[in-house]
């Protein structure tokens, strides 16, 4: 392997400290960008959707989201809804 010169060396730095300056840049800008979104608002608890649901008439879609959302039967989402 041939020796390698002042100038050899000097490009040598200069590439990889161009390869972490970018990389640098792009965890940063991935950081900001990620920084920026916000969670999405918590809903209600799922008593408090079923509960609107059968406030407004709907008890059959209320008890649908409830099997849908804990796998209960639907013997036990109806006396969920009906007690709520």
């Amino acid at each position: 392997m041939p020796n390698l010169g002042p100038i050899e060396l000097v490009i040598i730095m200069v590439v990889f400290g161009f390869i972490a300056a970018l990389t640098i840049g792009l965890i940063l800008l991935a950081v900001r960008l990620a920084g920026g979104r916000r969670p999405p608002p918590r809903e209600p608890d799922l008593a408090a959707r079923a509960r609107a649901l059968k406030s407004t008439g709907h008890a059959d879609r209320a008890i649908m989201l409830v099997r849908g959302e804990t796998g209960m039967s639907h013997d036990d989402a109806t006396r969920f809804v009906h007690t709520l």
